[in-house]
């Protein structure tokens, strides 16, 4: 879902899943640091220096280079061979269901997922089949089963922060899906855009750093790191799994994604500024998480049962009651407030009572005055 930069007037709406305005960086690419030839055809891969610096940054983000993870297979680091430059994580999904999947071919998801993959994935005339999920995400046991009773093109996770629910997948999980792609081998594609918006710890590493032989994509972007409209992003894979993206026909008749914008962030990473204003993000995020939750708890604790994530953009609040978050929906426009039904995130139609509360667009005051409203509209 995109909006224009304005907020809508008369209405606090929590369903936008996007940065404040005023958060975005525009004083950072005053001076562009873009060169001659970033204005030429490049590599398929993307732009080789802009692709080292991230990779440098993936590393130690993750905790790799620290050797966090006492998992044998887990690699020290990221190269720069395993990231392919995308223009943001949508056009990666369409890159992956162009080169993976066939119109036909079925496709296993989380339920809930994010309801914009399940568009993509009509749109390439991609069934699909949901997969249930428990509080450490995505169920390794129902998705053997599901991998043995179809034959899927690949299986769809978002392992960090997840969108909608906000669950976080430990490594132990992390580890058990990827044991399983590479037992059935099929692709296992994991939406990780909120892996570097942590407010603490780090999570586990990206899927795609456990096991260098199975068949695992990690989808990245900057659009909820840095600024939407870069329209920068990447897929980390191995070696033997990449090479199948590169022969795209698109990679080759443009000689890779966005160079220009790739030498902006380049030059940002190098120094050191693009860090320093994440690290401002993350703080800021976690301050407005911070005041929804107290907010949402104080008002309606009695009413509600909340999620309240260890980072990204999501709270995720379950009527106790069983009642209808799309009735109460209706309601809450009314006083002046607006959120996403859980319904919308769901193949199946389920989570009726669920709602997603977004507290990245607003601010602290904006986000209480929204729960001074929702309570209202519940009460």
């Amino acid at each position: 879902m995109t909006y224009q930069i304005t907020k809508p007037r008369g209405i606090i709406d929590l369903g936008v899943g996007q940065p404040d305005p005023q958060l975005l960086p525009a004083a950072l690419f005053q001076s562009s640091g873009v060169q001659r030839q970033d204005l030429a055809y490049g590599e398929e891969a993307g732009d080789r220096r802009f692709r080292t610096l991230l990779a440098e940054f993936l590393s130690q983000d993750t905790g790799l280079t620290q050797s966090l993870s006492t998992h044998a297979a887990l690699q020290q680091g990221i190269e720069a061979e395993q990231l392919l430059i995308t223009t943001g994580s949508s056009n990666a999904l369409d890159l992956i269901c162009s080169r993976y999947a066939r119109p036909g071919d079925t496709v296993l998801v989380e339920d809930p997922t994010y309801f914009i993959a399940l568009n993509q994935f009509a749109e390439h005339g991609l069934k699909v089949v949901a997969v249930p999920m428990d509080e450490h995400g995505l169920c390794v046991a129902a998705l053997e089963l599901a991998l043995q009773q179809h034959r899927p093109a690949f299986i769809y996770t978002v392992p960090s922060y997840h969108n909608p629910t906000g669950i976080t997948q430990p490594e132990s999980r992390r580890q058990a899906l990827v044991a399983l792609a590479k037992r059935y081998q099929c692709l296992l594609v994991a939406d990780e855009v909120y892996q570097c918006l942590y407010f603490d710890a780090a999570p586990p590493p990206p899927l795609a750093c456990f096991d260098p032989e199975a068949p695992v994509l990690s989808i990245g972007s900057f659009s909820k790191i840095l600024a939407p409209g870069l329209r920068l992003g990447w897929i980390q894979a191995s070696s033997e799994v990449l090479p199948r993206l590169l022969q795209s026909a698109l990679l080759k008749s443009g000689g890779g994604l966005a160079p220009v914008t790739s030498a902006l962030v380049a030059s940002l990473m190098a120094r050191g500024e693009f860090q320093r204003f994440l690290t401002d993000l993350r703080r800021t995020l976690r301050a407005r998480r911070d005041r929804l939750h107290h907010s949402l708890q104080a008002r309606l604790g009695a009413q509600l049962d909340i999620n309240c994530p260890d980072g990204g953009y999501f709270l995720w609040a379950t009527l106790r009651d069983g009642g209808d978050a799309s009735e109460s929906l209706s309601a809450a426009r009314r006083e002046g407030v607006s959120f996403l039904a859980g319904q919308r995130f769901s193949v199946n139609d389920r989570f009726t009572a669920s709602m997603r509360l977004c507290f990245a667009w607003y601010d602290e005051d904006e986000l209480d005055e929204a729960c001074v409203r929702l309570a209202r509209a519940l009460g």
